[in-house]
Order: structure tokens, then C-alpha cells, then sequence
């Protein structure tokens, strides 16, 4: 499933080289757009039957039009953290009613690691550092924004603290335990 691989392939393009099996090149669904938006913040892509192989690149910020693949914009903005520049992810009011208002929370949470960005009623803009220094981040009961603080926290200096992190049962219960076996690190598991 193209949704939850973003994860992990983004993943590859902080700390690779990452591969995901089992994806469907020419599956229907629209986050396998992961792939596209990788491979323009200079993320090194590869594809071959069925598995994706992700290594760190040369990340630049970019422009990210967010109308057709909206469950993106949380990981993407992780990614964008590492980037050189700035990036905008544009046409983004519907991400206010999803489980949580989803710009809102994606901005508190990379402010919260210690992060750049800024929110406007349809748009989120991140600034790119090298790092971020970690913290306390509230998961809103949001698997998406869960998800995406656990990668984030692969990239920060301190521990990360993910409040509500159980809900990643909605769409991937077993994402602590993968996150575990490519190196994250779980304390008090969910």
C-alpha cells in the first residue's frame, strides 16, 4: 500500500537506503505520487518489480501542489525539514477536516522538534534545516501525524516523545513494529 510505504521511503531518502517490497508499479492509487515528489526534493529513486529502493540525496525544497494527494502533505513536510530552502505545499484547506485539522497539527508538530514553518488557511510552507533538536510532539489522534513524527524523529538530536501515538491502529497497527525492525527505536511501545 502506497499510503503507509510513504513512510518508510521517505525514511530512505533522511537516512537510506531504504527499499519497500510488495508495491504496485501500476497501481491506481494516488500516493503512489510518493515516488514523483521523492525524486524532485532529490531524493535518489529506484524501482524494480514491485520494490522501491530510496537513498539520500541532495534535498532542495520545492512546490508541492497538495488538491490530488492530500494524505502526503504529513510526511512530505518531514521530508521538506531537510531540505535546502523553502517549501510550499499548496491547495491544502481540505487537510483542516481530515482526523485532525492536519496543517494546523503538521505545523505544530515540526515547530514542536524544533522546526520551521507557517500555516496559512490552504497552504503550509516549511524552511529547511540540517536537523531538528526533538521534543514532545501531541500525535492528535492523527495515524498520519504519528506516523510522520516517528520518521522525523530518525533526524533529531534528542528523543521525541509522540503523545496519542496509538493511533496508527487505524491504518497500519504494525508500524511501530516495522519502524523497530529498519532501527527506529520504540520506548513504552504501542
Amino acid at each position: 500500500d502506497w499510503s503507509n510505504a510513504a513512510f518508510f521511503l521517505v525514511a530512505g531518502a533522511l537516512n537510506g537506503p531504504l527499499s519497500c517490497s510488495g508495491l504496485q508499479s501500476d497501481s491506481k492509487q494516488g500516493d503512489k505520487r510518493i515516488i514523483q515528489e521523492l525524486k524532485r526534493f532529490g531524493s535518489k529513486v529506484s524501482e524494480n518489480e514491485g520494490a522501491v529502493l530510496v537513498e539520500p540525496g541532495t534535498l532542495a525544497g520545492s512546490d508541492v501542489d497538495m488538491s490530488e494527494i492530500p494524505d502526503l502533505l504529513p510526511i512530505l513536510a518531514v521530508l521538506a525539514c531537510f531540505a535546502r530552502g523553502s517549501s510550499h505545499f499548496y491547495n491544502a484547506a481540505r487537510l483542516r477536516i481530515k482526523e485532525s485539522d492536519r496543517l494546523n497539527a503538521v505545523k505544530n508538530m515540526i515547530v514542536a522538534l524544533g522546526g520551521k514553518a507557517e500555516e496559512k488557511q490552504d497552504s503550509l510552507t516549511v524552511h529547511g534545516q540540517h536537523e531538528l533538536r526533538g521534543g514532545v510532539v501531541d500525535g492528535c489522534r492523527d495515524h498520519r501525524i504519528v506516523m510522520a513524527a516517528a520518521i522525523a524523529a530518525t533526524r533529531c538530536r534528542q528523543n521525541v516523545q509522540i503523545i496519542n501515538a496509538e493511533a496508527v491502529r487505524k491504518s497500519y497497527p504494525d508500524f511501530f513494529q516495522v519502524y523497530s525492525s529498519i532501527g527506529g527505536i520504540v520506548k513504552n511501545g504501542v
